[in-house]
């Protein structure tokens, strides 16, 4: 179990790295994402696109792990996404506005091999933080 929250805080730390192909090694054409931006889950390259998207929206962004937990197969990642969106979002133009997005992160594995990604987060907090009147 220490093992796959190794794996999990790693692919945390990928993400934090803004590098596309890092993300291209660790997710392949195999492994699916989901987050709650998306309609549905995504694989392969358009896991990277979606990636690049999120960083040109927040260039600063940093994904700050509060715990990471894990079972046989599965790892739970406790998150606070944050960052300036400087950006266009949701086909919206940039706000300059700071956001703080608590989040968690449920990641499976089979016999150790990272399979899949969801992402839960609350989309109307983003919404309103970036775009309701102050």
């Amino acid at each position: 179990m220490e093992n796959l929250k190794h794996k999990a805080q790693e692919i945390i730390d990928i993400w934090n790295q803004k590098d596309i192909q890092a993300l291209h090694k660790l997710y392949g054409e195999h492994t699916t994402f989901f987050d709650p931006l998306l309609n549905d889950s995504i694989k392969g390259k358009t896991i990277l696109g979606y990636a690049q998207g999120i960083y040109n929206a927040f260039p600063d962004l940093e994904f700050v792990v509060k715990g990471i937990t894990a079972s046989e197969n599965l790892a739970m990642v406790e998150w606070i996404q944050k960052g300036t969106n400087t950006g266009e979002i949701m086909q919206k133009p940039a706000t300059g506005r700071y956001i703080e997005i608590p989040a968690v992160s449920v990641i499976r594995f089979d016999k150790g091999s990272f399979v899949s990604q969801r992402d839960y987060w609350d989309l109307r907090k983003l919404w309103n933080d970036l775009f309701q009147k102050v």
